[in-house]
């Protein structure tokens, strides 16, 4: 587990706008790319940062026994190479906007049964002759955002970023997640991914006594962010989400605004958040296959 911070200089009304994308599955002919593309264009245009929160490889190889299909972007035996170069070429564009990697199951799959670090290796190629650096997390991470003036450091909005583990969770689509790490940090905002599904839960709080002997209330906020793997299903089986009662999220990604503002007694500087999820309305993953019917010869 590791900790960042990004600092920002402090002004009110200044507004730091954040994307968070999570399972983008980039290598998987079941990426919905074109509305990645979409919602990456836009980030750029609005000057919105991105954060990535694992899964942006899918990677699955030829000798992966787990998963029955593998995944070739190439008709070439260096695969890894190959789905390294597509994925920094398309987000080469963007890369004055990435702040962060965050890693998920499937490339801590390739460290485990490929010793390759590809995530460390796209945030090289991403910043060879850039001023700006993108950053590459752990599995799990705390972001601190800071702002700061010729004083110091005035206030911190804190997130805990962490990949996501075990099933779809249909039922509760991750709020038992939610409240499972929510016991163990005390921080503004939980972003997982992993389920492929979207949710926020805007109320969480948490009570403390701060320096100063009062009993204060903090909120605190969850966000699952959705994939961009939008399914498929194929001859001889059915999708995955299908077989288990479940469906296949709408491609999209979370939007983080962190507004300066001044409150409070001592009128000091803090964080307003403002959080959604942003979705495309619908995605095609099927054909719709037609019957004839004979009417029956009188």
């Amino acid at each position: 587990m590791k900790a960042y911070e990004f600092i920002t200089q402090a002004r009110v009304g200044k507004t730091v706008k954040l994307a968070l994308f999570s399972d983008v599955h980039f290598d998987s002919p079941d990426c919905d790319r074109a509305t990645l593309k979409k919602h990456l264009d836009f980030c750029l245009k609005d000057g919105r940062y991105i954060l990535f929160g694992g899964d942006l490889f899918d990677a699955i190889l030829l000798k992966d026994q787990k998963r029955a299909v593998p995944h070739l972007i190439e008709n070439t035996d260096c695969q890894l190479n190959a789905k390294l170069d597509a994925i920094y070429e398309f987000l080469k564009p963007y890369q004055s906007q990435i702040l962060f990697l965050g890693r998920g199951n499937h490339e801590e799959s390739i460290i485990k049964f490929n010793g390759i670090d590809v995530l460390q290796m796209l945030a090289t190629m991403l910043n060879m002759g850039q001023e700006h650096k993108v950053l590459c997390g752990n599995y799990a991470n705390f972001l601190r955002f800071t702002a700061k003036d010729e004083s110091g450091k005035l206030c911190f909005y804190d997130i805990f970023q962490h990949h996501g583990a075990g099933g779809s969770a249909p039922q509760t689509k991750g709020m038992l997640d939610f409240q499972q790490i929510a016991k163990g940090v005390n921080v503004d905002l939980i972003w997982i991914g992993h389920k492929h599904n979207s949710l926020i839960d805007y109320s969480n709080p948490i009570m403390s006594v701060n320096t100063q002997g009062d009993v204060v209330l903090k909120n605190r906020q969850c966000i699952q962010t959705p994939s961009y793997q939008k399914g498929r299903t194929i001859n001889y089986n059915v999708e995955f989400a299908e077989r288990f009662y479940n469906h296949t999220a709408l491609s999209g990604f979370g939007e983080l605004n962190l507004r300066i503002e001044r409150a409070g007694k001592n009128n000091r500087y803090i964080f307003v958040p403002d959080i959604k999820i942003t979705t495309i309305p619908a995605i095609t993953i099927g054909k719709v296959q037609t019957a004839l019917l004979k009417q029956k010869q009188r």
